[in-house]
């Protein structure tokens, strides 16, 4: 769907681009930035629980005030990739300018202002921050850090949204919704070097630490061999202190393996694309050796053996 203030009277067009940025987005604010005529465009497309969005627009920034995140009733993480011109954005303490290839979050729980320097355009993978946090954490040490394009992973997730948000429309939703999955994979290992980069010059905290061996983990679900001996040895600390940072989420590195790869399969049985696939073959997929543990489990968690669930169609 493409919304445009072309049809509108210039002198109403800052007014209703406001009206429609809060309808695509959530209740914030938007200030112009000078007194040249207006122009706003926004794509959208609707994934399942995520959305895409492509802005066109001229010299305005956007504040997420106190009062506007009391009246919204969803929260998300933003992943904006720079398309065109220049993008500012401050939050939690940071501030950051986006070029063209470069992409950066944002947390619409928490205040944050953003604005485009003359024309620019921007593309912004919208994803639920429940579904970001239970899965890596909190978002205070990702907002407003930048993944420049000269970089491998930030050039690879660059070119990833652009391509996906080309073709977002034209595919069927399983198919979207598994590209969709594939960018948060990408997007969270580019954020996990920047974290490590960082770590360089400053002692990595232990929030740092939990986000980077989620992260990992996430990347690294299909390996049979994942256990937290390799976690520890790839964030270069022990095994006792990667426990404790699992134990502190009232969880253990295993277990949340274990929740991760059940989850996935989860959503592997549901997904048309794999209808060609056995039970046993998506499990393996995701890294179960032992089929007969693994159904046990899913059983545990799901109350429904995978064979039974899948045949019910859930």
């Amino acid at each position: 769907m493409i919304i445009s203030t072309a049809d509108v009277p210039e002198p109403k067009r800052f007014a209703r681009w406001s009206e429609i940025l809060r309808e695509s987005y959530f209740p914030l604010d938007l200030e112009r930035s000078s007194n040249r005529p207006f122009a706003g465009e926004i794509a959208t497309t609707r994934i399942k629980e995520f959305s895409l969005t492509r802005v066109r627009g001229r010299e305005y920034r956007v504040v997420r005030t106190p009062r506007r995140i009391r009246e919204a009733r969803d929260e998300f993480l933003l992943i904006s990739v720079q398309i065109d011109g220049q993008l500012w954005l401050t939050q939690d303490g940071r501030e950051t300018t986006l070029q063209p290839g470069d992409f950066a979050c944002s947390d619409s729980t928490r205040p944050y202002t953003a604005g485009g320097l003359d024309d620019f355009e921007t593309l912004t993978l919208h994803v639920p921050r429940e579904l970001w946090t239970r899965r890596f954490g909190p978002t205070e040490l990702l907002t407003a850090l930048a993944v420049r394009r000269d970089t491998p992973a930030g050039a690879l997730v660059s070119g990833f949204l652009r391509q996906f948000a080309q073709i977002a429309g034209e595919v069927d939703a399983p198919a979207a919704q598994r590209f969709s999955e594939v960018a948060l994979t990408l997007v969270t290992g580019a954020l996990s070097d920047v974290l490590s980069e960082r770590q360089g010059r400053h002692r990595a905290g232990r929030t740092t630490l939990l986000y980077r061996a989620r992260a990992l983990i996430e990347e690294s679900l299909h390996d049979p061999a994942l256990n937290r001996e390799q976690v520890a040895r790839a964030l270069g600390i022990s095994v006792r202190y990667l426990h404790d940072l699992f134990l502190q989420e009232d969880t253990t590195v295993c277990d949340w393996i274990w929740q991760r790869r059940l989850e996935r399969c989860h959503r592997d049985l549901t997904d048309p694309l794999l209808a060609a696939k056995t039970v046993g073959q998506i499990a393996c997929d995701c890294g179960f050796s032992d089929f007969s543990h693994f159904s046990r489990r899913f059983k545990g968690a799901y109350g429904l053996t995978p064979t039974e669930f899948r045949r019910r169609g859930n």
